[in-house]
């Protein structure tokens, strides 16, 4: 039997307000060998921000991916976290913008994260950059953008995106390279590993590996990294790596369906794509109710939220589920379950998304 290790059971309960969606087949797997997706409800989303009005505070982030602690908190990274005023009709003015954050929690129960969100901060409260302790690194033209992350052995490590600016925008930046950070504090400092000298231990035409993590049962991480298929259209592959080698490129192995040596091979270029139209943010665990891996992510063209099964980290995966849909207005980015939230055996999984530069909490519950 799997057991996913990082998870611990959660306490309370997610109203369900409305119920956007429901499926009327059994867990059961298909003639194909792909499991069938069964019957489920998800709850409304929940904020979890919860502030009063006031100046010099957190206005808005990006970026949504928790990562349990051994000491039962939870250290979320984030990318843009806007720093302003909120004001009392809900209003809220952007003064700046940090790029690449970090913030703790107290707990890794869902309920209890809204509002406890504490800033990786300088003396005067305001977010600090979590990949940049040389100011050398940290410049208009350069930022880190955390992806995702976990902590085990005495030792965290954070994937991370290395992004250039190419114009006047706060958005205006292209990704350059990807990377691996560790530190044996969650809080930092990290120290970012190197390849060559530089800090990319993937180029910018190699595949994105980060966007999600899964440590399996079988002792392998695996990693997941966005690539271009064709002009407009990416999948995911696959890389596989010890926990103790996440900072080396030389321990990570590439699923290649037509490689010479066989599945795993450590030439990148024979990477092959296992799951199609994947974002650069979304996540992979093992559901133990369902018996089957359980892929989240939002679909980028139709801004819908959307699962899929597998039996295995590389597939085959399932057709995509539609869990629901997020408004074009609301602007959604990074969509994504959090293992670490999740209850009852796998029964309830806890979904997490940005509306607006906001974080929101999501309940999926499978019948």
């Amino acid at each position: 039997m799997r057991i996913l290790r990082l998870r611990k059971k959660s306490g309370g309960l997610l109203a369900e307000a409305v119920l956007l969606a429901a499926f009327a087949a059994a867990p059961a797997f298909a003639a194909a060998g792909r499991p069938v997706f069964p019957a489920f409800s998800v709850s409304t989303g929940a904020p979890l921000f919860s502030q009063a009005a006031a100046t010099g505070v957190v206005v808005g982030q990006g970026g949504n991916c928790a990562v349990p602690l051994p000491d039962g908190r939870t250290l979320w990274l984030l990318n843009n976290v806007m720093t302003g005023e909120r004001k009392a009709d809900g209003r809220r003015e952007v003064w700046d913008i940090t790029d690449g954050a970090a913030a703790l929690a107290p707990s890794t129960a869902p309920l209890a994260q809204a509002g406890a969100f504490a800033y990786v901060a300088e003396e005067n409260g305001l977010p600090l950059p979590l990949l940049s302790g040389d100011l050398r690194e940290y410049t208009q033209v350069r930022k880190f953008w955390p992806r995702a992350g976990l902590c085990s052995g005495g030792r965290c490590a954070v994937f991370y995106s290395i992004m250039n600016n190419f114009g006047a925008g706060p958005y205006d930046y292209f990704r350059v390279g990807q990377g691996v950070a560790s530190s044996e504090n969650p809080a930092g400092p990290y120290a970012k590993a190197r390849r060559d000298g530089r800090y990319s231990l993937w180029s910018d035409i190699e595949p994105a590996f980060g966007s999600a993590l899964l440590e399996d049962a079988d002792g392998w991480v695996y990693v997941y990294g966005r690539l271009m298929t064709a002009p407009g259209e990416y999948g995911a592959a696959l890389a596989r790596v010890r926990p103790d080698g996440l900072t080396s490129r030389a321990g990570y192995s590439y699923y290649g369906v037509n490689a010479a040596s066989g599945p795993w091979t450590s030439d990148v270029s024979e990477a092959s794509v296992v799951l199609e139209n994947a974002p650069e943010d979304m996540s992979v665990s093992y559901n133990e109710f369902l018996k089957s891996y359980l892929a989240v992510y939002l679909d980028e063209k139709t801004s819908a939220v959307q699962a899929r099964l597998a039996p295995a980290p590389w597939g085959p995966w399932g057709p995509p589920v539609r869990l629901f849909a997020c408004a074009p207005e609301d602007y959604c980015y990074g969509a994504r379950e959090q293992p670490a939230f999740a209850a009852d055996g796998g029964k309830r999984v806890f979904l997490t998304l940005e509306r607006k530069n906001e974080p929101y909490l999501y309940e999926l519950k499978f019948e």
